[in-house]
């Protein structure tokens, strides 16, 4: 199944609207595959070859073409989700409609449980990632699908503008690169944590049919549109509200445990828990297996660490530089996970590789 997949949330924008996405599109891939790369001529060779990446990221704060160039990525980032807003502001009640829709009668036998006196984690709820409008806990009324929603529509349009290709999700790299190690793994009980939209637990339930697939997040607007999302590809999800810190299943209740982009968008104290989470959860065959962007500190020049720190000082990406050098390895095995490994994985088509951390229990 396509990365981007078609089903009937999505809004069908005007031409107008399209016209608008489009312009935003190729502005962001002005900005990022042919811009950035010209600004490392700005820096004086001894400074790059000084391997000190805070002396560049200074160098930067002064240097007015990058400072062009920032002004001109943050706005393009911003007319991204203005681009998207409007239109899913425009069919909002329709969107609300199949959610309600969906809590009365679930035609795919999936549920949703939300928790309403459940704490949000401090230096993230606050914060609107990315740049999403109201942030992640957008949720203005027990209906509100928007967060989700916006999720989703925002995450199209920059996948295509970092160029990544469509023909194959995130879920779907994972379990190929699964069955690949073990072809006759056939989970019977599957926990997709942070699940976001959704997006990375429909495959699952798709891929696995004689699975039952649970997915949580902390955040209520994303569960409801990643509930109505599932609904309306007839895929059988169960969504929970609860905090990848604390998870109310059982002890050995899964035979897979998986996480996708989440880690860079946590604390390292929330995914030292989600770690010990992972483990409690499995069954003494079971699998756990954490994907993420390629974001290694350790693996990039001084030039390329100065570059990134963007993103965390000015696309609201709190956790980004902490996540670039945090020993994942090493808190798995912490854990518990003594045969914790690493694998980086190319997407089909070439376009992206991920970073996958995984383990036997």
């Amino acid at each position: 199944m396509p990365r981007n997949e078609e089903h009937q949330l999505q809004i069908k924008p005007t031409f107008k609207e399209a016209s608008r996405q489009r312009f935003v599109l190729a502005l962001k891939q002005d900005i990022g595959r042919r811009l950035r790369p010209q600004l490392k001529q700005f820096v004086p060779s001894d400074l790059i070859e000084s391997d000190d990446p805070e002396l560049i990221d200074d160098f930067f704060q002064k240097l007015i073409p990058r400072k062009i160039w920032g002004r001109l990525a943050r706005s393009a980032q911003e007319m991204m989700w203005e681009a998207v807003t409007d239109p899913l502001v425009r069919e909002e009640e329709r969107l609300i409609s199949f959610y309600n829709g969906c809590i009365n009668q679930s035609d795919s036998g999936g549920s949703i449980k939300l928790d309403e006196g459940l704490s949000f984690p401090e230096g993230i709820s606050d914060v609107n990632v990315h740049l999403q409008p109201g942030g992640y806990f957008l949720n203005r009324h027990q209906s509100d699908v928007l967060a989700g929603a916006l999720y989703e529509a925002g995450g199209t349009i920059y996948s295509q503008g970092q160029s990544i290709k469509a023909n194959e999700s995130k879920a779907e790299l994972a379990i190929r690169f699964l069955l690949d190690k073990m072809p006759d793994f056939k989970p019977q009980k599957i926990l997709d944590i942070a699940c976001s939209a959704g997006a990375s637990s429909t495959p699952y339930a798709r891929l696995f049919p004689d699975a039952t697939v649970y997915a949580i997040d902390i955040a209520p607007g994303l569960l409801r549109y990643a509930h109505a999302r599932a609904e309306a590809l007839g895929v059988n999800v169960h969504f929970y509200q609860c905090d990848a810190e604390s998870i109310e299943f059982k002890d050995a209740s899964f035979d897979l445990v998986v996480s996708h982009n989440a880690m860079h968008e946590m604390s390292p104290l929330t995914i030292e828990k989600m770690m010990l989470e992972s483990y409690r959860l499995l069954n003494a065959e079971g699998i756990a297996l954490h994907q993420d962007v390629p974001l290694r500190n350790s693996q990039l020049d001084a030039y390329q660490q100065a570059d990134y720190l963007w993103d965390y000082k000015y696309n609201n990406e709190p956790f980004w530089e902490t996540y670039s050098n945090l020993d994942i390895l090493s808190l798995m095995k912490k854990s518990g996970f003594s045969d914790a490994r690493y694998d980086r994985v190319k997407q089909l088509g070439g376009s992206m590789d991920w970073d996958l951390y995984w383990s036997l229990r």
